[in-house]
């Protein structure tokens, strides 16, 4: 099974869909915050984008051991997230270009349009808690993953390629494998 967890309403061919909204019409409805509902090992591979930033930290480190009891031995696990570093270094270095990006990408209105609003916009929009690379390895090598950063649409499975959704030049996300 291929499991793209949180997609919304985004569905990719061949694969099933997990997420906690029931408006999304998931292929299987659950909360990551709980036990995921498959058996172990029955996973091959797991997309999941811009979703571990949604849940507390302690769920996101509980989350990523539900992730490995059900991923086959040799599965893997596509991690995109904004990264903490790179939004706010992109706040200190590159402030227009924040606010442009935010504008252009994510859509959503400023009041301000200043590199201030958009970082407290972003960090509540993003969730509960941002990580940075360290961070998710502190909780990911724990639960037996192996940590890897890897380029945009760039994979060391062909499934896995071509699947990300924001371009480098239009977020502050970081790509993972685990």
């Amino acid at each position: 099974m291929k499991l793209s967890i949180g997609a919304g309403r985004r569905r990719l061919p061949g694969w099933v869909h997990l997420d906690a909204d029931p408006k999304c019409q998931p292929d299987i409805l659950a909360d990551i915050t709980k036990p995921l509902p498959m058996q172990d090992g029955s996973v091959e591979l797991i997309l999941c984008e811009e979703v571990i930033t949604q849940i507390p930290l302690e769920s996101g480190a509980e989350f990523l051991k539900e992730c490995r009891r059900v991923l086959r031995s040799d599965g893997v696990v596509r991690l995109l997230m904004p990264d903490l570093r790179r939004f706010l270094r992109a706040y200190l270095e590159k402030p227009a270009w924040l606010v442009n990006t935010w504008v252009n990408y994510v859509g959503l209105p400023l009041m301000l349009g200043t590199p201030g609003e958009v970082i407290n916009r972003g960090f509540r929009m993003v969730g509960p808690f941002m990580y940075d690379l360290d961070t998710l390895k502190a909780i990911a090598e724990p639960a037996g993953f192996a940590v890897r950063e890897v380029g945009f649409r760039e994979s060391s499975r062909p499934e896995l390629r071509g699947l990300d959704h924001r371009r480098p030049e239009q977020s502050v996300s970081i790509y993972l494998e685990l």
